[in-house]
């Protein structure tokens, strides 16, 4: 099984936004974004804006062994959220990304697919599908990953609906 180091030789950076592993000093300046209950709302968790919800978010994924990435805005260094790869199947080739969330201010922009755009040219290097686990009930999420390709695939539990994008589906926004 790859690791961070595998996969994310350097951080991914977009236009706008700079992909870094997780440290655990980037705790309160992700808790200053996750401490917004709306950005939960719709998530299964959605006391996670609560400090000691968010801690153990947080510290499992600094724990992730495929990376745990805070979210900076290039310009200005200031942090907008954070995501993750998780579950890499070498049997099937896949990897799934999820755990994001957004600044409210980006909600609506194209902030979403050009991190998502990147983070799958990087997992499309090595794997052939991309899962995202969403909430069911989460219709931004689902809107967001219907908008990169992603399809619906199975439910794995009645807190996990799981879409994939198979790399021959994708289609970057250029």
């Amino acid at each position: 099984m790859p690791s961070s180091a595998d996969i994310f030789p350097e951080p991914i950076q977009t236009k706008h936004f700079l992909l870094e592993l997780v440290a655990e000093s980037d705790f309160e300046s992700l808790y200053a974004v996750a401490s917004d209950p709306l950005i939960w709302e719709q998530h299964p968790e959605s006391n996670r804006w609560q400090r000691d919800i968010f801690s153990v978010f947080f510290s499992n994924g600094l724990a992730n062994d495929l990376g745990c990435f805070v979210i900076r805005e290039r310009l200005t260094q200031e942090v907008v959220g954070s995501t993750r790869f998780y579950g890499y199947d070498d049997k099937d080739q896949s990897v799934r990304i999820g755990f994001t969330f957004l600044a409210r201010k980006h909600w609506g922009s194209a902030a979403n697919r050009e991190i998502k755009d990147a983070m799958l040219e990087r997992a499309f290097e090595l794997c052939d599908s991309v899962f995202f686990d969403i909430g069911p009930e989460n219709i931004r999420s689902i809107t967001a990953v219907n908008k990169l390709g992603g399809v619906y695939s199975h439910t794995e539990s009645p807190t996990k609906a799981v879409y994939v994008l198979k790399s021959s589906q994708w289609t970057p926004v250029v």
